[in-house]
């Protein structure tokens, strides 16, 4: 799960990523000062993991520039079109932060006109300022700065309800019938051989008899075992059972 100046970090290089692909141009991101400036204020909200709020406050100057020149309006743009430009490039730069690696879902509930967060007094650790960044776009006059506040906590779960949840979902799949497969061996034929199949045949599957089998679930290998005699039925004694790890591996495989 990021902290929160990770979430941070990684925003600002999909930003940068973002506004050089819709200007078709070179962008680079660097440190700045928060400069005392009105401008626009992006709110995104933590879901999933961990709650709070995160706001990026963009200078006046260069969002607008930066709205102007996506939108390629031979005039400047009302603060209405510049915010929608900002929502928009701003959505599309945290939908590339994968949730799994960030810890939580993030989603824009605000923009408005706003100021770059106060330092003034004693530090507050729910709005501290803590990333002040210039966007650079080559070619243009104008640095999209941008500062990031806000906080983030991990989101407290109650234990008995979340027991209670995966007991619910557990008890609709439990008795959902899945196909297993014991496997002895394989092999490959050519299509001569193939045809050329008939009683007494004998195709060699290319596994020693004291090698473990084979057990698949929906085609998928989840353990390995003996083959032994139940009740005048095979059966199979699993000795080991497959890793995650190994079926991601063959689930791979069998895509490549």
């Amino acid at each position: 799960m990021m902290t929160r100046d990770e979430i941070f970090n990684r925003f600002v290089t999909e930003l940068t990523r973002v506004i050089g692909a819709l200007l078709e141009t070179n962008a680079s991101s660097r440190a700045s000062t928060p400069r005392q400036d009105d401008g626009f204020v992006v709110t995104f909200e933590a879901s999933e993991g961990q709650h709070g709020q995160l706001e990026v406050f963009f200078a006046r100057p260069g969002a607008e520039a930066l709205a102007q020149a996506v939108a390629a309006a031979p005039a400047s743009l009302s603060d209405a079109h510049v915010l929608e430009s900002l929502k928009d490039i701003s959505a599309q730069a945290m939908t590339a932060l994968d949730r799994r690696d960030a810890g939580c879902a993030l989603r824009i509930v605000a923009a408005d006109i706003g100021s770059v967060p106060s330092e003034s007094g004693e530090p507050d650790p729910a709005t501290a300022v803590s990333l002040a960044m210039d966007i650079v776009v080559n070619g243009h006059q104008h640095p999209v700065q941008l500062v990031l506040s806000g906080h983030l906590e991990i989101a407290a779960i109650d234990a008995d309800s979340a027991r209670d949840a995966r007991s619910k979902t557990l008890d609709v799949i439990m008795d959902i019938d899945l196909p297993l497969v014991v496997r002895f061996g394989r092999t490959e034929l050519p299509l001569k051989t193939l045809t050329a199949l008939g009683p007494g045949s004998v195709i060699d599957l290319g596994r020693s008899p004291d090698e473990l089998v084979d057990v698949l679930i929906s085609n998928r290998v989840v353990a390995r075992g003996e083959v032994v005699i139940v009740s005048g039925n095979y059966g199979v004694r699993v000795r080991e059972v497959v890793s995650p790890v190994e079926r991601a591996r063959s689930l791979e495989a069998e895509l490549s």
